[in-house]
């Protein structure tokens, strides 16, 4: 089959990771995300020379446009939000697994 030199504009991926509970056990967590694609040269200019934790935070909400899955203290779907992106970002290294995972799936892969 042969590759279209044009992809879709949007992509919809899940991001999926651990954290540790108060005993020490992993907890797995996903959400989903939808997003817009960008090239590699929009993510360079975007991402400039001296990415940080912040800088990839602020690009993640320049491209997510809806998530699901993301719940509130009382169990309930949150809309997504700049505030409640955020708010997700303050867990430690969420915002590094949710920009690696859109890095990963908005390009091509290898095919086994």
């Amino acid at each position: 089959m042969a590759i279209k030199i044009i992809v879709s504009n949007k992509l919809k991926f899940k991001v999926k990771g651990t954290i540790k509970d108060e005993e020490g056990r992993d907890q797995p967590f996903d959400f989903t995300l939808t997003c817009t694609r960008l090239d590699q040269d929009q993510i360079k200019a975007k991402l400039g020379p001296n990415a940080d934790d912040t800088s990839v935070v602020d690009f993640m909400l320049e491209v997510i446009e809806d998530w699901q899955g993301v719940r509130d203290a009382e169990d309930k779907p949150m809309a997504f939000t700049e505030a409640a992106y955020r708010e997700l970002c303050r867990i430690p290294g969420v915002s590094v697994v949710a920009f690696r995972t859109y890095l990963a799936e908005v390009g091509a892969k290898e095919k086994n």
